[in-house]
């Protein structure tokens, strides 16, 4: 499922309130923040046909696109207020062939505690194969030159011709853990795994993860790969995405996790990876990802069935098991039918936040408890229908001041990023 494949299956959450309601009726939860940019959304035309954010990173309260145009890689920084920011790149915007040979994007960005932007994606090579890429770029836009000399980390997996990053974390000491998937297509059907690296805060490749900074993480011989990460509190970490299940018929959400060094956890699954089928019959896999403080895992499930959009959210117990207190009984929460279409889950203390849009292209934000009900504080009855435009999100964050920050792109194919509050 390379990363080509996403903006099909991609879910327009574009985090928009359409804003109907008289003057003298103040914003709330789910709204639309006007104080960013005039009325919450900024797009940015690079001047390509095909443009797109797809992670989004936050430096306070000012957000960050990162993404691509007409396949040549993109970061956008803005001010707090919505506006470009000009101290980054002179303009706010960076375009760069990363690698010159006509292709490469940022699918993840966070912001350093020191303010420097890092960014994962892949570019490709001279050899015609792709790799993963690791983007390091000081406040002002130039690259950091303390990592790997020119700001930029190529990471290649031994054996395997491909390979993509899709999601990142920063642990407390600085290493950067950089997921997606290898891919090798010269052989059928098409074979993927769990890709892992870890870098130092220097660029290098970590050789005390897995022995050479790199992990794999296979379950069948299809296609798999993680398209998130998360590193707990115990410095484990955490992988969700897909796998392609034996009979090569559909998509089923795996789940893994790793010790600090690399190895499988087996106290997760019993050999540090799990199988999940939420849609007997059908595609599922895992776009969103968060952890209770319990160390109860929450998985935003994509799902589709026949043409139908069917999100899941599901519950598991640390060790992987599905946790019985939660949904129906069995760990899985449904009911969204009959077309959410879910890109991305994040936890909001004990609240779930989840980003999606009906098949007919309504986008959405819903809010809900802890244990799953609608949260009637926000938008109407827990659900904030953004209908004012027509877009994709393919990521969002909370600011410090509690508003959702979304990024994506808009039914002309322009990088979008919107605030809605909280």
């Amino acid at each position: 499922m390379k990363r080509s494949k996403r903006p099909i299956f991609a879910l327009a959450v574009c985090m928009l309130v359409a804003v109907m309601a008289s003057p003298a009726l103040a914003a709330g939860p789910g709204d639309l923040d006007t104080s960013f940019g005039g009325d919450g959304v900024r797009t940015v035309d690079y001047g390509g046909s095909s443009e797109s954010f797809y992670g989004v990173a936050l430096h306070g309260n000012a957000p960050t696109g990162c993404g691509y145009s007409d396949g040549i890689a993109t970061l956008t920084v803005f001010t707090r207020g919505g506006h470009l920011d000009d101290t980054f790149s002179g303009d706010g915007m960076w375009r760069t062939d990363i690698l010159g040979h006509g292709y490469s994007y940022l699918e993840a960005c966070r912001y350093l505690p020191d303010g420097r932007l890092v960014a994962v994606g892949a570019a490709r090579a001279g050899s015609g194969d792709d790799r993963m890429i690791v983007v390091v770029r000081r406040p002002n836009g130039m690259p950091d030159t303390n990592f790997s000399g020119d700001g930029l980390a190529v990471i290649a997996f031994p054996g395997i011709p491909n390979v993509y990053a899709y999601d990142l974390a920063v642990q407390p000491d600085g290493k950067i853990v950089v997921v997606g998937e290898t891919y090798d297509n010269s052989v059928t059907p098409a074979a993927g795994w769990f890709a892992v690296a870890r870098v130092k805060p220097n660029g290098a490749l970590d050789k005390t993860f897995s022995g050479d900074g790199r992990a794999k993480v296979d379950y069948h011989d299809g296609d798999e790969g993680a398209w998130k990460v998360l590193v707990q509190d115990d410095g484990k970490i955490l992988l969700a995405g897909w796998v392609k299940n034996k009979a090569d018929t559909e998509w089923n959400t795996g789940v893994a996790r790793l010790n600090p060094n690399g190895a499988p956890d087996e106290t997760f699954g019993g050999d540090g990876r799990v199988e999940y089928n939420f849609l007997p019959g059908a595609d599922d896999y895992a776009l969103g990802l968060d952890v209770r403080s319990d160390g109860r895992i929450v998985l935003g499930v994509y799902g589709y069935d026949g043409g139908v959009y069917k999100g899941r959210i599901a519950q598991l117990q640390p060790g992987g098991g599905l946790d019985d207190t939660f949904g129906g009984g069995d760990g899985l929460l449904t009911g969204f039918e009959p077309d959410l279409v879910l890109e991305d889950l994040t936890l909001v203390g004990k609240k779930i936040l989840v980003g999606g849009r009906s098949s007919g292209g309504t986008p959405k934000i819903l809010r809900l408890g802890s244990a799953g009900a609608p949260d009637p504080g926000f938008g109407t009855g827990g659900s904030a229908d953004l209908t004012s435009i027509n877009g994709y999100m393919y990521d969002f964050a909370i600011d410090p001041k509690g508003r959702i920050v979304s990024v994506g792109r808009d039914s002309g194919d322009d990088g979008m990023v919107f605030r809605v509050l909280g």
